[in-house]
């Protein structure tokens, strides 16, 4: 399981010289040139021949020769036209390439959501050759991690296992516990359906061109106990609804905060059974009473 047959550096940027490429800054493409740490990221995936993988953004197919090494099978999908059909050639001198199903497009629909076309390719893959799990690993843009994290959230199949590649901030931000200035709606959501922690942090040196910030690696591993009301995509849009509106009235007391779906008397009553105290703001709030809160203000879920 190593990088061999990958060629260094300097001939594939001479091959994408001689097409003209340049990276896009509105893209956000830093590509990870590090084998060691590609491979790092495919064995904290942890995928065998026995599991489907979806990769976002794989770019020079860097970190896409490592999961094809390992998984049975891995679907790519790249925005960039231009590194598509680079994606293509690549593919194809790739000693497992025929393990992978590369896809031109966007990840996100452009209301939010994931783009449907994957979650179809997905459904048939997984059904196709009967996988055992379905994982995720990207090293995502930080302009899209936001709304594709949450769009990730709201899939009828979640990934038992992710591993994302993020700028350190995004994922401090996304491991913070209440009390935390960092603690939002989407460490909650998360939090809500996986156990999420940093397991390491990546200097600027690795990638060309180098961002003007210190990344991170995230892991998220699916939670065996996460509340049963939240199994169902449905209620997991509906919660994600819940904790915007809760987060985006942070600074008020729980109280208050609760009052936006006007059930404030009902869900004051219920407070301290669940875990937490009118006064409380949303931000001091643990992410497993969250659940409780979004059932006790939503009468329709489960």
């Amino acid at each position: 399981m190593t990088s061999a047959g990958r060629d260094p550096f300097h001939v594939y940027r001479e091959r994408l010289d001689a097409m003209g490429f340049r990276p896009s800054k509105s893209l956000g493409q830093n590509f990870l040139l590090d084998p060691a740490l590609n491979r790092y990221l495919a064995e904290a995936l942890g995928a065998s021949r026995q599991d489907l993988v979806l990769e976002i953004g794989p770019g020079l197919g860097f970190l896409t020769r490592e999961l094809a090494n390992r998984a049975g099978r891995v679907l790519a999908i790249e925005l960039d036209r231009r590194l598509h059909e680079f994606l293509g050639e690549e593919i194809e001198r790739m000693p497992d390439g025929e393990r992978v199903d590369l896809m031109q497009g966007d990840i996100l629909e452009k209301g939010g959501g994931l783009n449907p076309l994957v979650l179809e390719r997905l459904e048939v893959a997984m059904q196709a050759a009967q996988y055992e799990r379905f994982l995720l690993g990207a090293n995502l843009p930080y302009a899209i991690t936001g709304p594709c994290m949450a769009a990730l959230a709201s899939m009828d199949r979640l990934p038992e296992r992710m591993i994302f590649l993020l700028q350190l901030d995004v994922v401090e931000r996304l491991t913070s516990a209440e009390g935390c200035k960092a603690y939002g709606n989407l460490s909650v959501l998360l939090g809500s359906l996986y156990r999420c922690r940093m397991l390491r942090r990546v200097g600027s040196e690795v990638f060309r061109p180098r961002p003007r910030v210190a990344s991170a690696v995230l892991e998220l591993v699916r939670r065996e106990d996460s509340h049963p009301a939240l199994e169902e995509a449905e209620a997991r849009v509906a919660y994600a609804s819940f904790l915007r509106q809760a987060f985006a009235a942070r600074r008020k007391k729980l109280r208050g905060a609760l009052s936006l779906d006007g059930a404030a008397g009902k869900a004051s009553l219920d407070l301290e059974k669940l875990g937490a105290h009118g006064d409380l703001r949303a931000g001091e709030i643990p992410v497993d009473v969250w659940p409780g809160l979004w059932l006790t203000c939503s009468p329709g879920f489960p």
